[in-house]
């Protein structure tokens, strides 16, 4: 009697480590965010390899992909002191009230699965939340799996300022666009 006790629990636990052997739960271990502003006047671009997110990701099923990739607001840089710090600052992201950007991925499409060692495109679906909004985007991506524990991609999609309630002053507006490439180049592994 006590060992079927035992063995229900066990067989229970096995079976979900079946169920979840090809699920892998990665770390962003090398990632490169970059914006394009391209106005009439100007083309701004800003950029930062300080993100950190996580993965969980099963490369031969993907419809049950998910993950988080955070920016620091504040590490967002453009080549221009003093045109960091309006960026940063209350008027624009307001990186004191909300000092995170983030891209929450909710599902992917366009693949059901992944091929070692070679590139497919999916599309991203998820939420982008920046100056405390979020908002649902669809982005481009190129992916690469290694056939083990590591995953590699591109992905880019286009977000409006205003849907973020980011307003432009009437003064630069010919300079800063109100829709912004975002591109996020990643590595991630177990």
């Amino acid at each position: 009697m006590r060992s079927r006790r035992l063995l229900i629990p066990a067989l229970v636990l096995a079976t979900a480590a079946v169920a979840s052997a090809d699920t892998l739960e990665m770390q962003v271990r090398r990632a490169r965010v970059s914006f394009k502003s391209e106005a009439p006047l100007e083309t701004i671009n800003g950029r930062t390899t300080q993100a950190s997110g996580t993965f969980r990701v099963d490369p031969t099923n993907l419809a049950g992909a998910r993950g988080t990739i955070t920016v620091p607001v504040a590490s967002l840089r453009t080549g221009i002191e003093l045109r960091d710090e309006h960026l940063h600052g209350p008027d624009w992201l307001d990186a004191g009230s909300h000092p995170n950007a983030t891209f929450e991925i909710t599902g992917v499409s366009g693949a059901s699965s992944l091929t070692p060692n070679q590139d497919t495109n999916v599309t991203l679906r998820g939420n982008f939340t920046i100056h405390g909004v979020s908002r649902p985007v669809t982005a481009r991506t190129r992916v690469k799996w290694d056939g083990g524990t590591r995953l590699q991609g591109r992905s880019q999609f286009t977000v409006k300022l205003e849907d973020h309630g980011i307003d432009i002053p009437a003064i630069v507006e010919a300079k800063v666009s109100n829709e912004i490439t975002v591109r996020i180049d990643f590595q991630a592994s177990t």
